[in-house]
């Protein structure tokens, strides 16, 4: 048996037919699928916002942003709840279904010749997992804040203020 610093506990979902990890201390929540609150001008791949428990967060559209198609919610449709360096993000997926351990040296870089230059980071590895491949996504480099956070847009530098 490995030891406990060679385990890696991740949360799967479903996005399409492929099967995802965001590792679990990433992950705060998941929750029945809700459509959010359309926000004017937000960037493409935020769905818009959704009042979770007091705090408002983005929901990101997963399958533009990974495929460049559209979500089409289900029954079975998830929010996964997850806490990356910039903060609280609601990542829109077809489903959720189990938290599974892995080991770390079972973790296999992911193909380079397969993806561009601009999602080969998000990609942590991937995982074989009881005759499943596994997909293993960085969250802060799938999903950097300028892709959800148009906050700064509108903002005023500092000398731009009108005197």
């Amino acid at each position: 048996m490995a030891a406990a610093e060679d385990l890696r506990q991740y949360v799967l979902f479903r996005l399409g037919p492929e099967e995802y990890g965001l590792p679990i201390a990433k992950v705060s929540s998941i929750i029945r699928y809700e459509p959010a609150t359309r926000v004017p001008r937000a960037p493409a791949v935020v769905d818009g916002v959704i009042n979770l428990r007091g705090r408002v967060i983005p929901v990101i559209n997963l399958a533009r942003k990974l495929f460049d198609t559209e979500f089409h919610p289900t029954v079975a449709s998830r929010i996964v709840v997850a806490e990356g360096e910039a903060g609280p993000v609601g990542l829109a997926v077809d489903s959720a279904s189990e938290v599974v351990t892995v080991v770390v040296g079972d973790i296999l870089d992911p193909p380079e010749t397969a993806l561009s230059a601009e999602t080969q980071d998000a990609f942590e590895g991937v995982v074989h997992h009881d005759g499943r491949l596994i997909i293993l996504l960085d969250l802060d480099k799938a999903l950097p804040r300028a892709d959800y956070d148009s906050s700064s847009a509108g903002d005023i530098t500092e000398g731009d203020e009108d005197v």
